[in-house]
């Protein structure tokens, strides 16, 4: 009796799966390979459906991966359903409309890939329920409104990736204080203003941090120069200004150093020249004056060097 009541909740949480899933299915206007349209059928089980993966024990639906189909539509909310799911990855596609909050439901969640769409909207405040997410990848579409603070709080990031929207507001004081494990940090090319957190001197993990294209104020905090494992470092074109800080020669993992078209001033402090590991150092375009630091020059792994449009004695 026990063993029958097991198959029939099993079969009736299956169920559930193969609904949100033709849901999904029901949104989309695009197919051009009719991949969906020629697989996704209840003739067969849905986990021998193209893209979708799932769990051996329980046949229920722990990935959906459709990225580079070509296929668009809407995302429905019904894909808050899948409650197995770990991965959802869409990207390189033509998905256009809002994220459903329903995404927010999905607590098994471990990652989120839909860059390359044409996605509109806000990112859900739900997302803050993901406890599980490892990686959020949401660039290069036409979100706006402000990032929900709280996705700052889910200990278990290790990729954060906005780039490339309209996204409003400004990054929060605390933004470090409860992700340990954040190696990647990507919301470069956005309209984020305001100043860059002292606190990301406490993402110790960090190897790459990319907040270029911005509206971003003020001066670089020296806290930057605890992130001894960081290796690319993106400041482009933002309103920065002051002094360049000495403590960006703490990080010895440095390979990519932009901080071109800003307004910084003052001499280049001479620690850039212990970043042994440097092969790009860009610096243009900002109002950097006196000499040259002859430790520059001693760079040996540097391949490329901008230091024009400045205000340099050097001839």
């Amino acid at each position: 009796m026990v063993y029958l009541f097991i198959n029939i909740v099993t079969s009736l949480n299956s169920s559930t799966d193969e609904y949100a899933l033709l849901a999904f299915k029901s949104q989309i206007t695009s197919d051009p390979n009719k991949i969906l349209e020629k697989n996704w059928s209840q003739g067969t089980s849905f986990c021998n459906w193209i893209g979708i993966t799932c769990g051996r024990r329980h046949q229920r639906v722990r990935g959906l991966n459709l990225a580079d189909m070509g296929v668009g539509g809407t995302i429905t909310k019904e894909i808050g359903e899948l409650s197995f799911l770990r991965s959802l990855i869409i990207s390189n596609n033509n998905f256009h409309g809002f994220i459903p909050n329903e995404i927010g439901k999905l607590r098994q969640l471990q990652e989120i890939e839909m860059q390359y769409n044409v996605l509109t909207g806000s990112i859900p405040p739900t997302f803050e329920f993901l406890e599980s997410l490892l990686k959020l990848n949401i660039s290069h579409n036409g979100l706006t409104g402000n990032i929900p603070s709280r996705i700052f709080n889910l200990t278990s990031l290790i990729e954060i990736s906005f780039w490339n929207n309209s996204l409003l507001g400004s990054l929060p004081m605390d933004i470090c204080f409860n992700l340990p494990k954040l190696e990647r940090l990507r919301i470069s090319m956005n309209q984020l203003g305001g100043n860059i957190p002292p606190s990301l001197g406490a993402c110790m993990s960090l190897k790459l941090l990319s907040l270029s294209y911005n509206n971003f104020v003020g001066s670089i905090p020296t806290e930057i120069g605890k992130l001894s494992k960081l290796q690319k470092l993106y400041l482009r074109r933002n309103n920065l200004t002051e002094k360049i800080p000495n403590e960006i020669g703490n990080l010895l993992a440095l390979i990519y150093l932009d901080l071109g078209d800003n307004g910084f001033n003052g001499n280049i402090p001479k620690e850039i020249g212990y970043l042994s590991a440097i092969e790009y150092l860009d610096l243009e375009s900002n109002s950097l004056t006196g000499h040259i630091p002859n430790e520059i020059r001693n760079l040996s792994a540097l391949v490329y060097l901008d230091l024009g449009d400045n205000g340099f004695n050097d001839k």
